[in-house]
């Protein structure tokens, strides 16, 4: 028999946006040890590599599928970018141009398939975002798997034991032991799911300001909801015992102080003061320990290493000072130099160097004219919390290897593609934003009438964004990036947002 004449099938297709690959790229890169890999692709087969490889695979397939592009108007951190990924390519060039050992060449390639993944982690988060409250659920996991790795660190550092090692994934094998828990002066320096405590410490500090953000602007949410990953977080960084964490700590209460009134400053300064004091208590001679690693710098082995290495250094930025030796040529076999802008000036030259900084400093001046000039208060906020993330991450990068570290150097990335994805969501008309569809069939009511929007071709109220008809699958559309009217009472389009 036919079909009855009656009741007819429409079908409204749901837009699909880069926030579901940046979730999981966050979930994996912030909770899956970073020794398990996929074996046949060996150190190269990270999950979190491989999705940020994909992601640039996306956002490529997407331009060239789509009528406009996104490029234009230019912005800012996004030629930042592209200038870093060419003064990259540049090393790798001058790398293959020399006489090179094989161990060399090949760290350069996996080098190069890193820089790959980061610049599809920047375009993506930037351009892919339908709107902001997709960018707040991303950030909110990685908040909250931020909360859970500091959690497992103070485990770690109370317990002495990894757990980590324990993870198994069907699929993932570890290419190296994994040791989460350190010693330092007699105590315990926990790592949670990072491959070092100092990798641990920075990346804590770094995702500290984006969860005070969540923890005072998300007051439609429980309080346990938003302060538990703060209190866990801050918890873990002390007990990293990382002269780079306590600096970066620093710079994170330096950025973001100013902005906060009178009498949240006195309350974060206080609070600040009984988190030292519960340490003292709890803790016997561990703040003492903690004071020791900046008033016994001159005798300590690992500063002493790290001035060290500066003549060695020079050296090397001697024979190629323009491009370098190649992109992640200077092995850590060789000498681990504990300073990444040095190791950029080996193996990058001047110019991959400049290139590099003039990322960190474009995406810190554009996130900071947005917390001060955006109009409303929560973008502002954001703006700020990006911002200290940021500076944080350009401190530490003085202090240790961080592009051997992938948490750190992938959430610093991350973070430089939210500053653009923040800078688009606020300002409606200047670019598109990249969405793929999936086609979802519904059944029409009783009467036999489709949903208009579905029939008739019209695009719908921004109340629902999520139901419009787009194009056969497989297209692409553009649709304009809505500025964060978003958290105005009264607009329906933002409670649908944040009841998702």
């Amino acid at each position: 028999m036919g079909r009855p004449a009656g009741p007819r099938a429409a079908v409204v297709r749901r837009s699909v946006d880069a926030g579901v690959l940046l979730l999981a790229w966050v979930l994996v890169v912030m909770l899956v040890p970073a020794n398990l890999v996929l074996k046949p692709l060996g150190a190269a087969g990270t999950p979190a590599q491989i999705l940020g490889l994909a992601a640039a695979a996306w956002w490529l397939a997407v331009q060239l599928d789509r009528s406009r592009t996104t490029l234009r108007p230019a912005q800012p951190v996004r030629t930042a970018m592209a200038v870093f990924v060419a003064g990259m390519l540049a090393s790798y060039v001058a790398a293959a141009s020399r006489p090179i050992e094989a161990l060399e060449i090949s760290s350069a390639d996996r080098g190069l398939l890193l820089v790959l993944s980061w610049w599809g982690l920047v375009m993506l988060a930037g351009d892919g975002f339908a709107h902001r409250g997709r960018l707040d659920r991303v950030l909110r996991a990685l908040v909250g798997a931020a909360g859970f790795a500091g959690a497992l660190g103070v485990l770690q550092f109370f317990t002495e034991k990894a757990y980590v090692d324990l993870i198994s994934i069907p699929g993932l094998s570890a290419n190296s032991t994994l040791n989460s828990v350190y010693g330092r002066n007699g105590f315990a320096r926990a790592a949670g799911t990072s491959t070092h405590p100092i990798e641990f410490g920075v990346l804590m500090v770094m995702v500290l300001p984006i969860a005070l953000h969540y923890a005072l602007s998300d007051t439609h949410r429980s309080r346990f909801v938003r302060w538990a990953p703060v209190v866990a977080i801050g918890a873990a960084v002390p007990i990293t015992m990382s002269r780079s964490a306590l600096l970066g700590l620093a710079v994170v209460l330096a950025v973001l102080l100013p902005s906060w009134p009178v009498r949240r400053r006195w309350w974060t300064g206080a609070a600040v003061v009984a988190g030292f004091g519960a340490v003292y208590v709890a803790i016997p001679g561990m703040l003492g320990t903690m004071i020791r690693l900046f008033t016994g710098i001159s005798q300590d082995d690992s500063a002493l290493s790290r001035t060290d290495s500066y003549d060695l250094a020079l050296q090397f930025i001697e024979r190629a000072p323009v491009f370098g030796r190649g992109l992640s040529t200077f092995l850590p076999s060789y000498r681990i130099l504990d300073n990444q802008y040095l190791g950029l000036l080996i193996e990058t030259g001047v110019v991959g160097t400049l290139a590099f900084l003039g990322l960190l400093v474009t995406a810190l001046i554009v996130a900071y004219r947005m917390s001060v000039r955006l109009p409303e208060a929560v973008d502002r906020s954001l703006a700020r919390g990006l911002t200290a993330c940021i500076a944080a991450a350009a401190l530490a990068f003085a202090t240790f290897d961080a592009f051997g570290f992938p948490q750190v150097a992938g959430v610093l990335f991350f973070s430089i593609g939210c500053v653009t994805a923040l800078r688009r969501l606020t300002a409606p008309g200047r670019a598109g934003t990249l969405t793929t569809t999936a086609a979802i069939p519904v059944t029409a009511a009783a009467t036999g009438t489709a949903p208009a929007a579905a029939l008739s071709g019209e695009r719908p109220r921004s109340s629902d964004a999520d139901a419009t008809e787009l194009p056969a699958p497989g297209r692409t559309s553009v649709t304009p990036a809505p500025a964060l009217s978003g958290h105005t009472p009264g607009n329906p389009h933002t409670r649908e947002v944040e009841a998702r």
